[in-house]
């Protein structure tokens, strides 16, 4: 009975044990840059990460998601020519990710000129570019329920860059323009060893066309909604080291790492719920979509909701034991995250409901919301309050989203039905 169990779920299985290897690898990764690149420079490598991961954005709505969405309804006879054109897609984009990092961190060089940070232009979009293509080649196996070659794949990619950095770091030491290599070099590896399991064919260019056109239709609400989201999101951040120095962005990055062991349950999610909720969609209708969500929502919630309580309650020691003394006064920034991830939460499954729906433009109403409120209050907040000012901007926009999700579905959903 055990073993008929295991076997069941063994892809959910896979996807925890991917995604606690991922997670757990970030977390360390997090903990070595910040603890051992200290605040100023750490605050530095975050600043510029931003950059990789706005860029990501504009990859994970116009290509990932109408992947992951999309790609299992697809019929079969056609799936083959479907993530064919979505690869293409994909190397066509890094390309111009590629160009658009090496842009910004030149023209962040002329706005900043104490940062001195040019040489870091290059070691970036190299980076970015093969950290978007082998995430790009992850959730295609995931796609393509091939869960052990998605583990086996993020192996190589984040096991290979946590012991290279741990090498680097006993031997020569940590610097910023290291760990961009080491992130360019573990991506590329991983990148290439995807694409050896993947079905590379030749398509029409008609067909790339039509691939195109149903993509740009499906995501661009979700773009909007992802250019907000990083806006609503960062903007906090960035305002943050702009007011109070790089060091505050490094005080926020590194509580932000403790809290964000949640990322194993959030990415798993993303890497499995889409496609389970696209698969009950068809087979049962609004009723069994939004049933599968409500259980995603109560089972994942309680698992939430214990480590936020956990975090909150031990932050001083978190904080002392995780990166010493040096960042122990700035424990009080756990306990408003542990909201803050708590309400990030309850988002994910609504959002999902209405990407299965293809009804993307109230997410990005929700996001709007979200954003003008950052937008508009965040500097009065953190000239008033400091760091606290930040968090208290980033829990009430957050509150604003979910309110704004829950009031849409709540007025909507007979009128969902019978439209479907």
């Amino acid at each position: 009975m055990i073993i008929n169990l295991i076997n069941r779920y063994k892809h959910l299985n896979w996807t925890f044990l991917d995604q606690g290897m991922v997670s757990g690898v970030n977390f360390l990764t997090g903990f070595l840059l910040a603890r051992f690149l200290g605040i100023e420079e750490f605050g530095i490598f975050t600043l510029l990460w931003l950059i990789v991961l706005f860029a990501n954005t504009f990859q994970f709505a116009m290509i990932s998601a109408p992947m992951m969405s999309i790609g299992p309804k697809t019929s079969e006879h056609q799936k083959s020519a479907f993530y064919n054109a979505s690869l293409i897609q994909q190397l066509i984009f890094s390309v111009v990710t590629f160009i658009f990092l090496y842009v910004c961190v030149h023209v962040a060089q002329l706005l900043q000129p104490d940062w001195n940070i040019q040489h870091l232009a290059f070691p970036l979009a190299a980076a970015g570019f093969f950290f978007q293509n082998q995430d790009f080649i992850r959730r295609y196996f995931f796609c393509k329920q091939k869960h052990k070659n998605a583990f086996i794949n993020d192996s190589i990619s984040y096991l290979g860059q946590i012991i290279i950095l741990l090498l680097l770091f006993f031997t020569d030491g940590l610097n910023v323009v290291d760990v961009y290599w080491v992130i360019s070099a573990t991506s590329a590896v991983a990148f290439f060893f995807g694409l050896t399991k993947f079905n590379v064919h030749r398509i029409s260019f008609s067909y790339f066309c039509e691939h195109i056109t149903r993509n740009v239709k499906f995501s661009k609400w979700l773009t909007a909604s992802g250019i907000l989201q990083w806006t609503s999101g960062n903007f906090v951040l960035l305002t943050a080291g702009a007011m109070l120095g790089s060091s505050s962005v490094g005080v926020l990055k590194a509580a932000q790492n403790i809290i964000g062991v949640t990322h194993i349950l959030f990415q798993a999610m993303e890497n499995f719920v889409p496609i389970n909720a696209s698969h009950h969609f068809v087979k049962k209708g609004t009723d069994g979509l939004f049933h599968y969500l409500k259980k995603v929502m109560l089972s994942g919630g309680l698992i939430v909701a214990i480590i936020c309580i956990f975090v909150s309650l031990f932050s001083e020691e978190l904080m002392l034991v995780v990166y010493g003394s040096q960042y122990q006064q700035f424990s009080f920034v756990l306990n408003w995250y542990a909201a803050i991830y708590l309400l990030i939460f309850i988002c994910l499954p609504l959002r999902t409901g209405l990407v299965t729906l293809e009804m993307t433009r109230f997410i990005f109403f929700s996001y709007l919301a979200k954003s003008l409120f950052s937008v508009a209050f965040s500097s009065l907040l953190i000239n008033y309050w400091g760091i606290e000012g930040a968090l208290l901007c980033m829990l009430v926009g957050q509150l604003i989203m979910l309110l704004s999700l829950l009031i849409y579905i709540r007025k909507h959903i007979n009128t969902i039905k019978k439209e479907l």
